[in-house]
């Protein structure tokens, strides 16, 4: 996955004057990077390390409908936040609150987290999916939606 740097203002003059390389912001898409589907955004700035939103591609489906998580470590992501709820944005969220090693918190919005489990279920039900190609299940979605937490309320 290619990675795309951004330097804020000021950095150019702090990095010739010997400044601090947690001054990098480090931006890499994880999936919606030259296409629509599985959003999710991976960001390191100053020591912190944010994902932005936690989607699937709706043309795939199992492992290939999921953004490209072996790219990063999941133990290392403090912050996971959702912007919104379609599934190309937040339906991989079960599986990587469930099935990986983050550890860290997640937000979305009172509106988004309200139709998350419906959305989430319904999703299950519809998907044409061999047993061994489900990402999750019932019991995922609902052991997921109690580590959300509002980011507006």
């Amino acid at each position: 996955m290619a990675s795309v740097s951004a330097a804020p203002s000021g950095a150019k003059r702090q990095a010739a004057s010997g400044g601090r390389e947690g001054d990098r912001m480090v931006i890499t898409p994880l999936g919606a990077g030259n296409e629509v589907g599985r959003s999710c955004v991976h960001m390191t700035f100053k020591g912190r390390t944010v994902l932005f939103d936690c989607g699937i591609h709706p043309a795939y489906s199992g492992m290939a409908a999921l953004p490209y998580f072996d790219e990063i470590d999941p133990s290392t992501i403090d912050v996971l936040l959702v912007t919104h709820f379609h599934l190309d944005h937040a339906a991989s969220l079960p599986y990587f609150l469930e099935k990986t090693t983050f550890k860290g918190k997640v937000f979305m919005t009172h509106a988004t987290k309200a139709i998350y489990k419906l959305l989430l279920q319904d999703y299950v039900k519809v998907s044409k999916v061999s047993v061994d190609d489900m990402l999750y299940d019932e019991q995922d979605i609902i052991r997921s939606l109690e580590k959300i937490e509002l980011s507006w309320q």
